[in-house]
């Protein structure tokens, strides 16, 4: 590259996705609203909600309607493809309520004016409890690092990232491969992100950009911790990917050994302090029974 060389990302070559299935309509138009002036394509793929829940988006917004749910992966995926088609040299994507600011776009562009960087993402906070995410750095003997998004004065290359809120050059794409779209939801960002960091792609986390999100249904506190709360079906997939990742050679197995001895730890608590307590048992088990018979894909009611 030379110097005069510009490895910037122009705003109209860069691509939103935004993932749906039955969103709050309000919130989700004020995410689309604020994205359409910062991107030159936005690109929304539903999950099957219900009928006409989504008439009304904004102008300019091109929508994907899968009819029915496929999980985050292949949605992610579609988005991808219909991006790429349009010419697309970096695509970031948002879960539905996201809540960006209007420079959002272009704090996490200007970090690719490092021409190594590839994947960058913000700084996130709980929408509801004001709480900043810990990022986490997995070393690849499965050792964890984490920071938290008030300590960091610079930025730092992680090696991964919740997919919210993450910008990727389209290159990555052909050279690490498309969303893992048997996870269906839970794991799919830290699968793909470790794959990336196999291939030599870290992650680019810009603190003086920064995003609200929310992470599960609610949150408890309990000592000192927080433990998202899920839909018992929601932490089936917690569960059983936790177990499906142990066939990934290049996930840690130590990582997974913590993710699963924590998500036994959570589904204990869920179980004494939720109302649908059978509920979290009787699908807890089920996730154990479907990840050590490498059953991958939508849980299938019995």
């Amino acid at each position: 590259m030379t110097e005069s060389e510009d490895v910037t990302i122009a705003r109209q070559a860069v691509a939103a996705v935004v993932v749906t299935y039955n969103p709050n309509m309000p919130k989700l138009c004020q995410l689309l609203s604020m994205l359409l002036p910062q991107v030159g394509t936005l690109v929304v793929v539903d999950n099957g909600s219900a009928a006409g829940l989504l008439e009304g988006l904004p102008d300019g917004v091109v929508v994907i309607d899968l009819d029915t749910n496929r999980g985050i992966g292949a949605a992610q995926n579609e988005g991808i493809i219909e991006c790429l088609k349009r010419g697309a040299e970096a695509i970031v994507f948002f879960d539905q309520d996201s809540t960006i600011g209007p420079a959002l776009i272009g704090g996490l562009s200007a970090c690719f004016s490092d021409d190594q960087v590839n994947i960058t993402a913000p700084v996130s906070f709980d929408s509801v409890h004001g709480f900043g995410y810990p990022i986490v750095d997995v070393a690849a003997n499965g050792a964890r690092r984490k920071y938290l998004p008030e300590s960091l004065d610079k930025s730092l290359d992680v090696s991964v990232a919740i997919s919210s809120g993450t910008m990727v050059r389209a290159k990555v794409f052909v050279e690490v491969g498309m969303l893992d779209e048997g996870l269906f939801i839970d794991y799919v960002d830290t699968e793909w992100c470790l794959r990336c960091a196999r291939a030599g792609f870290k992650v680019r986390i810009n603190p003086k950009v920064s995003m609200r999100h929310s992470i599960g249904d609610s949150v408890r506190g309990l000592a000192g911790f927080k433990v998202p709360v899920h839909s018992p079906e929601r932490r089936y997939y917690r569960v059983r990917n936790a177990l499906l990742l142990f066939r990934y050679p290049h996930v840690p197995s130590r990582m997974l050994v913590r993710e699963v001895v924590v998500g036994f730890v959570q589904q204990c608590l869920l179980v004494v302090m939720e109302p649908r307590r059978k509920d979290y048992a009787r699908y807890y088990i089920a996730a154990i029974r479907d990840g050590l018979k490498g059953r991958n894909g939508p849980l299938v009611t019995r």
